[in-house]
């Protein structure tokens, strides 16, 4: 995503997968728009890349919008991202909440949440390796009508690698993350640690409800889109959030700057601690200025303490 006005390069790319490698980050995600108000280079194509010039971190999408891009599509290019990454893939998917992707599509953006109802079921079934999944199937729903369905070669985690839905913490959209994925990817600028705490609770009610506390596969949550710039310059700061991120979110950076990890370290500290205390298990940092050098900041004044 081209914050600042520059065009990404794979130097520039590559530069950033291998340096969060090297500081020991544990992951690293790509987010997923067709169209945007700024610069974005395409997901899938970005991913691949970094599969291909990175060893240990795992990768993944935050989120893959399966519905514009097709479910079918969205599953065949994430196995082979899997395999390419000897099993390092976990996937973030949903329908996204951006109209021009669907504009740009053809697709009735009032209709992504049913849609994406069956294209997760679809796109599930492709990557899962258990049982009869082998085989090829028929799936008819109201959007989507296929027959003889098969994806080979199956990716190499199983039964399939890690899916999870991003979700602002709607009951509905809570309640199918826990039906049918391995956890929920919240929004960081959509969300607050005591708003997330109570839908963690909601959400790990509803699944004991259904007998699934017990499954093999851990049940995950993370933080997305955790936008910043980490610094005690506070002028910077707000620039940062006022002239890069509120103009490309279309959001106040009044707010933008409370929610997110914008300020001093001692101040973007006390924000992570105050949801590890809420119960998030994974923030994923995505600065809006000076990539690589505020990684190491976060990796070195944040990740680095005991939380």
């Amino acid at each position: 995503m081209g914050f600042d006005g520059k065009e990404p390069t794979k130097e520039l790319i590559i530069s950033f997968a291998q340096n969060a490698e090297i500081l020991g980050y544990d992951s690293l995600s790509v987010n997923d728009h067709i169209v945007f108000h700024t610069s974005w280079l395409d997901a899938i194509t970005t991913l691949s890349a970094i599969a291909a010039s990175t060893r240990r971190i795992l990768i993944g999408t935050s989120i893959l919008n399966i519905v514009v891009r097709n479910p079918i599509v969205s599953a065949k290019a994430l196995a082979a991202i899997d395999i390419l990454s000897s099993g390092r893939l976990f996937a973030g998917v949903g329908p996204g909440s951006h109209r021009g992707d669907y504009n740009a599509c053809g697709i009735d953006f009032n209709e992504r949440w049913p849609r994406f109802s069956e294209a997760l079921l679809i796109f599930t079934r492709l990557l899962s390796d258990v049982d009869n999944s082998s085989r090829s199937f028929d799936y008819k729903g109201k959007y989507y009508t296929h027959k003889d369905i098969l994806l080979t070669p199956k990716p190499v985690q199983k039964p399939h690698p890690p899916i999870y839905i991003g979700s602002w913490g709607s009951d509905i959209g809570l309640k199918r993350v826990a039906k049918y994925t391995n956890g929920w990817m919240a929004s960081a600028y959509n969300i607050t640690p005591a708003k997330f705490k109570e839908k963690w609770n909601f959400l790990l009610a509803y699944r004991k409800s259904l007998g699934k506390e017990e499954e093999e596969q851990p049940f995950d949550n993370s933080v997305m889109s955790m936008f910043g710039y980490i610094s005690d310059d506070k002028e910077k700061v707000r620039r940062a959030a006022k002239e890069i991120l509120s103009p490309a979110l279309g959001r106040s950076a009044e707010d933008l700057e409370q929610k997110l990890l914008f300020g001093s370290l001692d101040e973007c500290l006390r924000k992570i601690r105050n949801l590890v205390d809420a119960g998030v298990k994974r923030i994923h940092f995505w600065p809006v200025l000076d990539y690589e050098e505020q990684i190491c900041v976060f990796k070195n004044g944040i990740s680095a303490k005991d939380l």
